[in-house]
């Protein structure tokens, strides 16, 4: 069984949406096959927050790269749609700032 900690967005959203159906706690998990202590607590964040989840991976984790770094990506991609991996990262590479590893 799978705990609260390990639900992802979209189990997240499917056991809120059942309770807004109108729902007990305890039907949606016999259906769901979660704890009832799992349900009440996707439910009440999503009461409390309006959000299925508080997006704590995201927590202090510094970004892989900079903004300057995603333009430049998307600069080369828009570029060439059809690149390989190996031409996009060598493309990235090929100017001074950040090397992307294939």
């Amino acid at each position: 069984m799978a705990g609260y900690q390990d639900l992802g967005e979209f189990e997240r959203g499917v056991k809120v949406g059942a309770r807004e159906l109108g729902h007990s706690i305890s039907e949606v998990a016999m259906k769901f096959g979660f704890s009832r202590t799992t349900i009440s607590r996707v439910y009440r964040e999503y009461r409390e927050s309006g959000k299925t989840s508080k997006l704590r991976h995201s927590c202090g984790q510094k970004k892989i790269m900079q903004e300057r770094d995603q333009w430049r990506l998307t600069k080369i991609i828009k570029r060439d749609r059809r690149a390989t991996l190996p031409q996009i990262a060598a493309d990235f590479n090929a100017e001074p700032s950040t090397s992307a590893n294939v």
